[in-house]
């Protein structure tokens, strides 16, 4: 069963949106293993905007989907809003990552033999919620979809199916969105557009995102920037700007720290 951490307060959500505490994940075995993660400390407030950024290999995807409960760590501590993931059934995990994380991929993950309205209230339907559909449409009415309500994936272009996957994210109301590459596949207009969503989900709706970029235009859009390295914590950046991040990346690994 999942644990949830004693609070200050008993309403309202956790002050730690995400909370990582010597976090571990290695693939395969003897000889051929691979760290993609070692020993990550981290936590972050909610209603932040925080990218996640490091060369290939780095772990940035790995922590997201460990953080995200899509895969588990081998050790460590992975807390979501308050709640301990580690320990949990798979139906359990799939369970709280319906009510309280929202997903956002390169790929948008939509299935094309829906419409724009059912896609978006998809994961009310599977987690057995009222489905809502005024305020879905009112949803996909603020990204720019009111018109497209019943048209199908294959009639939108790359940006507009990656705003069906952001308001299909905000429609179930979670506490925290974990993003994989969201503008991997755009042109620079339609990530720009996804990239003022994502920090608007933070801004107007009380919402926590944490994205993983390669990105520094991308990661400019963040409040803070998380950087790592051979599957460790290699700092952190504040206020990040374009210039500032591309210097950083440069030098990532001449000072890999234990944890941030």
């Amino acid at each position: 069963m999942f644990r949830t951490a004693r609070r200050t307060h008993d309403k309202g959500p956790a002050a730690e949106a995400l909370r990582l505490v010597k976090v571990s994940r290695t693939y395969g075995r003897d000889d051929s293993a691979v760290t993609a993660l070692d020993g990550v400390t981290l936590s972050l407030e909610r209603g932040t905007f925080t990218a996640v950024m490091g060369p290939s290999g780095s772990g940035k995807s790995t922590l997201l989907q460990c953080a995200a409960g899509l895969d588990r760590p081998d050790s460590g501590i992975v807390m979501v809003d308050g709640a301990e993931l580690t320990g949990g059934s798979e139906a359990e995990l799939t369970r709280f990552r319906r009510g309280r994380i929202g997903l956002v991929f390169q790929q948008y993950n939509l299935l094309d033999t829906l419409t724009v309205a059912q896609n978006t209230v998809l994961p009310l339907k599977l987690a057995g919620r009222r489905v809502d559909r005024g305020r879905a449409r009112e949803i996909l009415t603020a990204v720019g979809l009111g018109d497209r309500l019943g048209h199908r994936p294959e009639q939108l272009s790359g940006g507009q199916r990656q705003r069906v996957a952001i308001a299909r994210a905000l429609v179930a109301e979670p506490r925290v969105i974990f993003a994989d590459e969201p503008t991997g596949a755009l042109d620079t207009r339609s990530a720009r557009d996804v990239l003022l969503l994502l920090r608007e989900a933070v801004r107007v709706h009380g919402r926590t995102v944490v994205m993983v970029t390669h990105d520094p235009v991308a990661a400019s859009y963040a409040d803070s920037v998380v950087f790592l390295a051979d599957g460790r914590l290699a700092g952190r950046m504040h206020a990040p700007t374009v210039d500032a991040v591309a210097e950083r990346l440069a030098h990532l690994g001449d000072d890999v720290t234990v944890g941030v």
